[in-house]
């Protein structure tokens, strides 16, 4: 799988890439810059950012930012939209894009929509306390 993100994205595969594509993946909801670095084995910080910016650029890694202003790094799937605890960090896929309508009228006045993100919030049940 992180070959094919590499190679589908015409990225050089390089055993620090795909380290730090697999610990992403692996920490799932909770890859911190914090948790990257000390889950990396023989990566220097400052090759570690590097890569991290390439695959932000890249589109293939994307952030979110809590209500702490802690930055969490996840992997980009195809088009999708979730919903992200503030507490936990549980992320849940949205069923539908709510953008649609929106990116219809826009294209239909003349714009040419190359991206969009749309981000939200919230409390999930257990944080909450419901469950």
């Amino acid at each position: 799988m992180i070959d094919n993100i590499l190679k589908s994205n015409n990225l050089k595969i390089t055993k620090q890439r795909k380290q730090i594509l697999s610990i992403i993946n692996e920490l799932n909801d909770n890859a911190t810059i914090k948790n990257i670095i000390e889950n990396s084995k023989d990566i220097d910080k400052s090759t570690i950012y590097r890569i991290i910016e390439l695959l932000i650029n890249k589109n293939i890694i994307d952030k979110d930012i809590n209500i702490n202003n802690e930055i969490f790094y996840y992997i980009n799937e195809s088009h999708s939209h979730y919903v992200t605890c503030v507490k936990c960090h549980k992320k849940e896929k949205i069923d539908m894009c709510p953008f649609d309508k929106i990116n219809k009228d826009l294209t239909k006045n003349g714009y040419q929509i190359l991206t969009h993100k749309i981000e939200i919030m919230g409390i999930c049940k257990k944080c909450q306390g419901v469950v």
